[in-house]
């Protein structure tokens, strides 16, 4: 998803330079047949032929005045010879978004903005580094302010990171969105793609595919398999479906798994209530020690104090 995203921030990049180039031979073609330029230009070019080809300092002093010549002559004309070559306003990757070390950080803010287009998560939202910012008191704060020196040491990390699954467990409205939109909103102003799911919409989805002709389903999937943090927010919320709501949230966790790609679940379930709920091995993949990173937010309904 990433690589497809930068893939098309580039492609517009070398569309514009394609263009801007257009222009200005479009601009150098007009001036040349001016009959004044391209009489003093034609002098120049037969000037500096013989200067180059037989040398001696008369014919350089010659091919000297007949190129001031010929500048005067685009002035007049109201040229001058930097507007036949395309302005760069970034002299590291001339405007083109790469060099041979990669990405150029002229280019970060544009990838940036395309990640939360195709996200649909403005980066300019609440994000980790936020967080000292907000108004939370008492026990809940120091909670709140471990957790989030956790997700933040985690964000600095991904992706190379050693748990590919965080579930977040707590009572309503004590921050667990909160957090998984932060770190999604933090993660993508450094690059990366993320996609918050509702789990209503999440199993909504997987019933689209479910019911969909063979040929169509990796289309369907290919954002919920392809993105570097999936967030599937309130899980246990979500009608049950037969053959689709425990099959396909367990094909989701271990093909992303496999793929080493990061999955938020936030859930008002303990992982007792979530085994109940589901089965077996949607419980042990959740909360595989290995891979899993369980946290608990012990607190109060924030949006009541």
């Amino acid at each position: 998803m990433t690589d497809e995203i930068i893939k098309g921030v580039l492609e517009k990049r070398r569309a514009v330079c394609r263009a801007a180039e257009a222009e200005a031979d479009d601009r150098k073609r007009y001036a040349l047949s001016l009959p004044e330029v391209a009489k003093a230009h034609r002098e120049y070019v037969y000037a500096l032929h013989d200067s180059l080809r037989l040398g001696g300092k008369e014919r350089k002093r010659r091919a000297e005045e007949a190129y001031d010549a010929y500048l005067a002559a685009l002035g007049r004309a109201g040229f001058s010879e930097e507007d036949f070559s395309r302005q760069v306003t970034c002299p590291i990757c001339k405007d083109l978004g790469v060099t041979e070390n990669g990405l150029c950080s002229c280019v970060h803010e544009e990838v940036v903005r395309a990640l939360g287009v195709a996200c649909d998560i403005s980066p300019d939202g609440f994000a980790l580094e936020d967080f000292e910012k907000t108004e939370v008191h008492g026990r809940q704060a120091d909670l709140l302010e471990k957790i989030y020196a956790r997700m933040n040491a985690y964000a600095q990390k991904f992706p190379e990171v050693n748990k590919q699954i965080i579930v977040c467990s707590g009572k309503t409205g004590t921050g667990k969105t909160m957090l998984a939109e932060a770190l999604s909103r933090t993660l993508i102003r450094r690059g990366h793609s993320a996609l918050i799911l509702s789990a209503m919409r999440f199993n909504s989805l997987m019933l689209k595919c479910h019911t969909s002709p063979y040929s169509e389903r990796d289309g369907i999937l290919s954002d919920v398999m392809g993105a570097e943090l999936l967030v599937i927010d309130d899980l246990g919320t979500e009608p049950r479906y037969n053959n689709v709501t425990c099959e396909y949230l367990l094909l989701v966790l271990e093909e992303r798994s496999a793929k080493g790609l990061s999955t938020v679940i936030t859930t008002n379930l303990s992982p007792d209530g979530i085994l109940r709920c589901y089965n077996e091995r949607i419980y042990s993949r959740l909360f595989d020690k290995r891979r899993s990173l369980p946290i608990s937010f012990d607190g109060e309904d924030l949006r009541l104090n």
